[in-house]
């Protein structure tokens, strides 16, 4: 879909540091696969479809699991701009306000 911009949030830019620095404890390897996975996922499925995903679970929200990995991004969409604002892992809960969307 042309004119879509994919923004990484500090937040989400952090949980995938995260995720690297966990997972690299002991596979590096599976570490960068990961992360890598993530990236890419996000920037091709939801640069081709913008409302790829599921309704979130926050008011607002839009999931996208990552395929072949436990991970689900969580994003905005407003116009063509595609804010990523959190990664999680599937087994994480979120309650109701914990995450902020503006």
């Amino acid at each position: 879909m042309p004119g879509v911009s994919i923004v990484w949030e500090p937040e989400a830019e952090a949980d995938l540091d995260s995720i690297l620095e966990y997972i690299s404890r002991d596979d590096i390897e599976a570490a960068v696969y990961v992360t890598n996975e993530i990236y890419q996922q996000v920037s091709l499925m939801l640069v081709s479809v913008s409302r790829r995903g599921k309704k979130g679970r926050v008011p607002g929200t839009m999931e996208l699991v990552i395929l072949r990995t436990p991970y689900i991004a969580v994003y905005v969409k407003k116009g063509s701009l595609l804010r990523i604002i959190k990664v999680l892992h599937g087994s994480e809960v979120l309650r109701f306000g914990a995450l902020k969307v503006t």
